[in-house]
């Protein structure tokens, strides 16, 4: 009875990708992060894969994101979006509050340029990204498909989601921007992805399981002392 009624509350992994803009009239990150590999994730993380396309355009983020977070309170919320500069895939460390003026897809910007989330004006993520990319590169066995640690998230809506993400839980955040399908197929960037979901799951495990034993210590403590 107690497993029946946990797999009704499994935690929640949190994908999107986003939808047609312009010179990228399919959008290579959507068209990966849709056939990622949803049972074989769930069955081995134990969690509930849940996929979603965004459309590009700043006001969809404002309104969609956080209440994302606030309905799902997922364990982990990867946003990917496609870069034609990229050559690998790009994990995104920090994104910044100010600078937004590039047109969306319906031609508006931000107010004043600004993320309408509130933060500070730079976010990192507290996920370690440079040991994501060290473990991904050398568990690739063809070293075909790479990745790398960028600082740039562009300013546009990539960079506008992250922060927006980062703001409200920077612990279990991540951006990845992807490479055209020219340099790596729809195919090969869903493994990819699923490469680092399993990465980054593992650090937030890791995390809850320090904190465990954190409290317990706290816990043992407390006793001795009453």
């Amino acid at each position: 009875m107690c497993n029946d009624f946990d797999s009704m509350f499994k935690p929640i992994v949190l994908v999107t990708g986003f939808g047609p803009y312009i010179g990228h009239p399919v959008n290579a990150s959507w068209e990966a992060v849709k056939i990622m590999n949803k049972d074989e994730i769930e069955t081995k993380h134990n969690v509930e894969l849940v996929l979603l396309e965004i459309p590009v355009t700043y006001e969809n983020v404002d309104e969609f994101v956080p209440a994302l977070w606030e309905t799902h309170t997922p364990k982990l919320m990867i946003h990917v979006g496609v870069s034609g500069q990229a050559t690998c895939f790009d994990l995104e460390s920090q994104a910044h509050r100010k600078g937004y003026n590039k047109f969306d897809y319906f031609n508006k910007c931000p107010a004043d340029n600004v993320c309408t989330a509130e933060g500070a004006i730079r976010i990192h993520s507290k996920l370690d990204v440079e040991r994501i990319s060290k473990e991904f590169n050398g568990s690739e066995p063809d070293g075909k498909i790479k990745t790398q640690v960028s600082k740039d998230a562009g300013r546009y809506l990539c960079e506008y989601i992250y922060y927006t993400s980062l703001s409200i839980d920077n612990t279990r955040t991540l951006f990845v921007h992807v490479p055209v399908k020219e340099i790596y197929s729809s195919e090969e960037t869903a493994r990819g992805l699923e490469r680092i979901l399993d990465l980054c799951l593992q650090q937030i495990d890791e995390r809850e399981k320090v904190a465990k034993i954190a409290d317990k210590l706290k816990n043992a403590e407390l006793s001795d002392d009453a």
